[in-house]
């Protein structure tokens, strides 16, 4: 027979259009036919009574028609939500078709019954159809028993009949009229002869998860058996569509075959009996079923027992006003939103069976709570039956397949939405939140510890770095949600609408209008169970908002949560797992096997499609991997890659389904599920940790970011335990806990709360510690705990940047390297000043002991201690040298020259402390001995230099070593011009390398550069001159001559410069002491120049220069009266000046007055004058052996500026006489 599309009429009895027609939209997700079935028209006077050649077959060339009629899709919403997980949440109803057309329909359909469960998902309603007498009234199912009880009580006891209550039509003419249907739809199938065209078309099993990519690790799958209540039911749809009808969105499955041909690619065929016109419920159904699949058009074929009269073709828009069966689309759209609202207004808790029922010739639409009732019925019977409520909810047949949906929904969420935005990480920890309450963790393990891991995972997402976490908590992300939910609120705002009431004119049609059926069948939907009534608008999901210290707390107590689990995990499981994995590998390879014995070869008249949506679903995850792992490589703070992405190097990028992902998870050589898990929740706890104690650090709470930091070094123990190829974080962790021990020692006053800082546990944290500890040998536990002894606090640091350098790369090692060398350097100085204080106070205590004991005491006590060990300061000078040397080991590695300079600096700063150490074995150090290290010192202080190169480099740094320089070589010039004993064959060059010494370190003064240091710099300056000149003056009374021209007179002009130079710079910085010395010295270097005089003219001279130096000596004094609070001078040796200096002003004044007298040459009448001041020197003189102190040194200064003033005007009346 010929197809002759082109002859069937359109259909003429069609009535006015309303003005306004409702929107509607199909979209197929996944369909098994792909092309419309090629329709034959038949012959008119056909008999469809006799069945066709090819009638029930279910070969591809059948395009779908064996399930059309005779198969029940069951609890199809859970299959659908399982499908398609990212639909779920995102729109408002996943059902059946043939249930959504049922309740579309409720008003026109008086006698039909309805039995519906209602499941809330998200913002998803799942609605399936519930047959009663299928499912309750069989006594020999015991499965339902749960609810059997409530139903025959409470429903069942008020009906009228048993036959209200079911659900279909099972009379034997439906049967036959079904029959009739099915041999008419094949009859109209055209043979093609092309029955391989779609053997490479996607089933369902391998469709359902190709265009999802897989991010993150492989984590469990659902059982097929508990993803549905009923897991024997295996029906497929046809299509699986989203149908967008107005502004309600549905995931529909719907069998409806579809045909097509030359001229009309898509109708659909109805059989229709010419004795019986169409009624409203048939056009209806009709009408939703075209919208439903974006068919535009529908092909009705007349027959009179069974026998082919005509044909007519109707649009799908014309449905609605055949004439006898006309409807109004905007009633159906109304009835469509109404039913939505009253559904989400009161099926509002996730996890609750919620029944929605109406018996037949009944006009009230109830919906029972089953859950809540059940609960309250078994409460009242605890007393009787204790373990009835834990039975009953075992045998509930839905709370585990809906908690499968929300862990399948929430883990699709959280895989395929990037950036996860506070608001869709709420949603998500909603949905994960009630999965956990409705799966019992001893008998789902493996789904309950996931969802705790993705919950975990969602607080402290993968790939974030420790140290500047970010959490996708921008005001862009927000404001983004705010819109979504201003969107959300308009959509819902239908919520606050009253209950349906169909006995008003606007939701149904009048018997006149409807050809005089009767069409209302319910009056009013209303809830029965009035504490469950809500007409409020629905509380939605918080979003996810957290500091960083709650994300890592909430984190932590789902990884606690997570490995609590693991004990449930059994033997007979985990066979189960890897007999399915077996299975699974074994249908990949029989499936590659099909694939290369049957090549996909090209069709003669079918054209090759390009493969753009298949490289579009195959990429995206293998550059999310490739992305992943270049991220985590990169991130030095960033956690350890993911188990998914560790061994997936040689493994296919793309994983299209489920067994692929068992069969990968069963080539990383874990053993089970329960390791895999368990290393993934570890992983997360040692990110978690690391961020913790970031934070902690930051906050200088040092004691919990040791605790921490212990924990996640513990954890990557276990996970390198397990996992070779890991990437290891254990140089980040231990270089912070080297960081903070160091903070620890520097803020020491507080050891104490930082110890309990590190004692303090909460339950979570103890009970991963545990496992820990269980997987470790009690020798690998790393401990990080604070000790109340700074110096082991510092080694502890060190240890901590040792260990981490072991596991370090090169670009991590020399950061920390430097921080070794710092640490190093603290606590080589540390050692050094207590060697410094521990020998002092062993000088004190020796001193003390001989005066209190006698000399056999004495003996004894030496021989002891020269029995007993080293001392301490022994121990701490060595322990010091090897810090020191140990951290410029460090730093010369990490070619770090500015902490190279400091560390040379505090190198020569040993050496010369060492120079001053007398060792056990040693009763004084000799001169040669000290002079060794302060050469040695001087080349480190050259090398510290040397690194720095130039005083740009770093001007601070330069300045101090400068200054260590200088001071180090001042002091040998005094140990070397105070102390030496050489002898007169070595004298010469002794002395020679004496005035070497002062006058470099008199060149090494820098008194140009203003800073800190350029006052001591100036007073060490007048010191060095000082004692330059000392030295020279002491080579001039070296010579032993007895004429002053016998004198080397460059000596004399350097002694006398110097002097001078050393008088005007301590005499500017008011250093009385000081000053007050290098004038008696001045004094007595004039003295001495008299005494060698032969000429008493020249004697007379000097002896006038002593005495004007005396007189100079007046500004000292002042400055002692002026400055008495501010310099001490409450010392023996400074009142031994004073009396010195006033013997020797009497001195030049009697030696003068001698000389003048003898010489008898006196014009000026000096030596009157001269006995004048003599004798006024002498009247106010204080005793020699008056009391000595600060009081005493201050008159005596006063005593003294007050006599220099009356010499001095004496002095002046003598010249005015003159």
């Amino acid at each position: 027979m010929e197809d002759s599309n082109e002859e069937i009429e359109p259909c003429r009895s069609i009535g006015p259009h309303e003005l306004e027609a409702v929107k509607s939209q199909a979209i197929i997700k996944l369909s098994p036919v792909q092309v419309p079935a090629h329709f034959k028209r038949l012959e008119c006077n056909t008999n469809l009574n006799l069945p066709p050649l090819n009638w029930l077959t279910t070969s591809h060339s059948s395009h779908g028609l064996h399930q059309a009629l005779y198969q029940s899709a069951g609890f199809a919403s859970f299959r659908l939500g399982q499908m398609f997980p990212d639909c779920v949440g995102e729109v408002d109803v996943v059902s059946d078709a043939e249930n959504i057309k049922q309740l579309l329909k409720l008003p026109y359909s008086a006698k039909s019954a309805i039995s519906m469960v209602v499941h809330k998902v998200g913002n998803t309603l799942l609605l399936d159809e519930f047959d009663i007498q299928k499912y309750l009234l069989r006594k020999s199912d015991d499965d339902w028993k749960w609810l059997r009880t409530f139903i025959l009580e409470h429903i069942l006891a008020y009906g009228e009949e048993q036959h209200n209550f079911c659900l279909k039509e099972r009379s034997r003419e439906a049967l036959q009229t079904k029959n009739l249907l099915s041999k008419f739809l094949y009859h109209s199938l055209k043979q093609t002869g092309n029955t391989d065209y779609d053997t490479n078309a996607p089933t369902l099993l391998t469709s359902r998860r190709a265009s999802l990519p897989i991010i993150g690790p492989v984590l469990p799958e659902p059982k097929i058996e508990e993803n549905v209540p009923d897991p024997k039911s295996s029906h497929a749809f046809n299509r699986n569509v989203v149908w967008t009808f107005e502004d309600i969105r549905m995931l529909i499955g719907t069998d409806m075959p579809i045909f097509g041909g030359p001229n009309r690619p898509c109708i659909s065929l109805r059989l229709r009996d010419a004795a019986q016109p169409i009624n409203v419920l048939t056009g209806i159904d009709y009408w939703l079923d075209n919208l439903m699949c974006n068919v535009p058009e529908v092909v009705m074929c007349y027959h009179l027992d069974g026998i082919v009269q005509k044909y007519e073709i109707i649009k799908t828009e014309d449905l609605p006003y055949l004439e006898n069966s006309q409807f109004s689309p905007q009633v159906v759209r109304n009835v469509a939103q109404n039913i939505l609202a009253f559904l989400k207004a009161n099926a509002t808790k996730a996890g609750h069976t919620y029944w929605l029922f109406k018996g037949r010739n009944d006009d009230v639409v109830k919906l029972y709570d089953l859950t809540t009732l059940c609960h309250n019925q078994n409460k009242t019977a605890e007393s009787e039956r204790p373990q009835t409520q834990q039975q009953q909810h075992e045998m509930n047949p839905f709370t585990v397949p809906v908690g499968m949906l929300l862990y399948s929904v929430a883990r699709n969420m959280k895989n395929t939405l990037e950036p996860i935005t506070p608001k869709t990480a709420g949603n998500i920890r909603a949905l994960l939140d009630n999965c956990i309450k409705l799966l019992p963790k001893e008998q789902y393990p493996q789904i309950v510890s996931s969802s705790h891991y993705i919950l975990s995972d969602l607080h402290v997402p993968a790939g974030i770095d420790p140290k500047a976490p970010k959490f996708n908590d921008s005001p862009s992300l927000f404001n983004a949600d705010d819109d979504e939910d201003e969107d959300d609120e308009d959509a819902e705002d239908y919520d606050d609408e009253p209950p349906l009431d169909f006995g008003h004119d606007k939701y149904y049609q009048s018997a006149a209008q409807s050809g005089g059926k009767a069409n209302v069948a319910v009056r009013h939907i209303c809830d029965a169970l009035r504490d469950f009534k809500s007409h409020a608008k629905q509380s939605k999901p918080a979003p996810l908002i957290a500091s960083t210290v709650d994300r890592c707390k909430i984190s932590l107590q789902h990884i606690s949560a997570g490995i609590s689990c693991l004990q449930y995990f059994n033997d007979n499981q985990e066979e189960k797992l890897k007999e399915s994995e077996m299975h699974a590998k074994q249908e990949e390879k029989q499936r590659i096997l099909h694939e290369e014995q049957n090549p996909n070869m090209a069709k003669p008249f079918n054209a090759i499609p390009l493969p753009y949506e298949q490289l579009q679903l195959v990429q995206p995850p293998a550059q999310a991997q490739s992305k992943k792992r270049s991220i985590k490589t990169k991130s030095k703070r960033s956690k350890s890659k993911e188990l998914a992405t560790t061994n997936s190097s040689n493994k296919p990028a793309a994983v299209s389904c489920n067994q692929k992902l068992s069969a990968k998870f069963n080539s990383q050589n874990f053993g089970s599920w329960n390791v895999h898990l368990k290393l993934l929740l570890l992983e997360k706890a040692c990110l978690t940790y690391a961020t913790l104690a970031e934070h902690y650090y930051e906050a200088q709470i040092y004691g919990s970011t040791l605790r921490a930091i212990e924990l996640a070094c513990r954890c990557q123990q276990v996970l390198n335990k397990y996992m070779a190829n890991v990437v290891s974080q254990q140089s980040c962790l231990l270089g912070r806990a080297g960081d903070c021990f160091f903070q620890i020692s520097k803020h020491w006053s507080a050891i104490e709360e930082y110890v309990q800082q590190y004692e303090q546990l909460d339950e979570p944290t103890c009970q991963i510690s545990d496992e820990l500890a269980q997987e470790l040998e009690e020798s690998e536990l790393l401990t990080l705990a604070p000790v109340k002894n700074v110096e082991k606090v510092m080694l502890h640091s060190c240890k901590c940047y040792e260990d981490a350098l072991e596991h370090a790369q090169s670009a991590e090692s020399n950061e920390l390297l430097r921080r070794l060398g710092n640490v190093r350097n603290e606590l080589g100085l540390k050692y050094m000043y207590s060697a410094q204080e521990e020998y002092s106070q062993m000088k004190r205590k020796k001193e003390a002991g001989s005066e209190d004991h006698s000399k056999s005491e004495l003996d004894a006590k030496t021989e002891t201690v020269a029995a007993a060990a080293e001392p301490l300061y022994v121990k701490l000078t060595v322990n010091s040298y090897d810090c020191l040397r140990r951290g410029i080991e460090a730093f010369t590695a990490v070619q770090d020259n500015v902490n190279l300079a400091f560390l040379y600096c505090n190198m020569g700063r040993f050496m010369r402390l060492r120079a001053h150490l007398t060792m056990p074995n040693e009763s004084t150090i000799a001169l040669d001995t000290q002079k060794t290290f302060y050469n040695e010192a001087f080349n480190y202080y050259e090398k510290a230099k040397d690194c720095l190169d130039t005083r740009k480099a770093n001007a601070e740094l330069w300045d101090l070593v400068q200054w260590e320089l200088s001071t180090a070589t001042f002091t040998l010039a005094k140990q070397l011009q105070d102390y030496s004993a050489a002898d007169k064959s070595s004298l010469a060059e002794a002395s020679k390398e004496v005035l070497e010494l002062l006058q470099k370190s008199l060149r090494l003064c820098d008194v140009d550069h203003a800073g800190a240091r350029q006052v001591l710099y100036s007073f060490r300056s007048g010191l060095i001159h000082k004692r330059i000149a000392s030295f020279h003056y002491a080579q001039l009374r070296g010579h032993g001559v007895c004429d002053v021209s016998q004198l080397p007179k460059s000596t004399l002009q350097l002694c006398k410069y110097h002097y001078e130079k050393a008088t005007q710079i301590l005499e500017s910085l008011k250093e009385v002491r000081d000053l007050l010395v290098v004038q008696l010295e001045r004094i007595s270097l004039h003295e001495f120049l008299a005494d060698v005089s032969t000429h008493a003219a020249q004697k007379v001279k000097q002896m006038q220069a002593a005495l004007d130096i005396c007189f100079q000596c007046q500004l000292i004094f002042g400055h002692v009266i002026d400055s008495s609070s501010n310099v001490t001078t409450d010392d023996d040796e400074f009142i031994a000046h004073l009396t010195l200096f006033e013997s020797r002003l009497q001195n030049a004044l009697k030696t003068l007055i001698k000389l003048l007298l003898t010489t008898g040459k006196d014009p000026k009448q000096l030596s009157a004058l001269y006995k004048r001041m003599y004798m006024e020197t002498l009247t106010g003189k204080h005793g020699i052996g008056a009391q000595q102190s600060a009081a005493e040194s201050i008159s005596r200064s006063h005593h003294l500026h007050t006599l220099l003033t009356r010499l001095k005007a004496m002095c002046g009346a003598q010249l005015a006489s003159d």
